[in-house]
């Protein structure tokens, strides 16, 4: 007898193992295939969306050549317009009336060109750069190129009005001098009034 109950407990220690098996452990196996299989669904997402980004990757590659592209014919036609620009300005240059230079004086016979209202010791000093340094000279030269000379000069001498300078230049190489006198004294600061 005591054999019968040996066997009875084997049976039961078989059937409370397979019991426990089946609740316990078959059940953590099946949790862990499916958090394999949402791992697999994740990496095939995963590798469709890389997928995607370098075909987007591939795509701006190619707009980067094409506008790469665009930029250097643009350069170009920047460089090309640049010649045609220069070459026109060297054209309209090369077309400009050129004013004839007043008539040189001798060396030494410098007039004080101060003595005419409205010039002053530093327009003087410009005035003989240019070539300007008698009263004849400064009346053969027209109001024109007189202001051309003070434009280039600078700010501070763009000021001046040479209007009257001319006038007052023939009055002074004549040798009218009470004439002279007489109109810078109705000028008002170098202008007719």
């Amino acid at each position: 007898m005591v054999v019968w109950y040996l066997l009875l407990g084997l049976l039961i220690g078989w059937l409370v193992e397979w019991v426990i098996d089946w609740w316990y452990w078959r059940g953590r196996w099946q949790n862990t295939l499916a958090d394999l299989e949402a791992c697999r669904q994740s990496l095939a997402e995963e590798r469709e969306r890389t997928r995607m980004l370098q075909a987007k990757m591939h795509s701006f590659e190619e707009e980067l050549k094409g506008l790469r592209a665009r930029v250097q014919q643009l350069e170009s036609e920047r460089d090309r317009f640049k010649d045609e620009r220069d070459a026109a300005l060297a054209e309209l240059r090369s077309q400009e009336p050129r004013t004839a230079a007043p008539e040189a004086a001798p060396a030494g016979a410098a007039d004080d060109l101060k003595k005419i209202e409205g010039i002053g010791p530093k327009i003087e000093e410009l005035l003989n750069r240019k070539g300007i340094r008698t009263f004849r000279q400064l009346a053969q030269t027209s109001v024109e190129q007189l202001r051309a000379i003070l434009q280039e000069a600078g700010p501070r001498f763009r000021l001046a009005d040479p209007t009257t300078w001319p006038r007052q230049a023939q009055m002074a190489a004549e040798e009218r001098w009470d004439e002279l006198q007489d109109y810078q004294d109705a000028l008002q600061g170098g202008r007719e009034g």
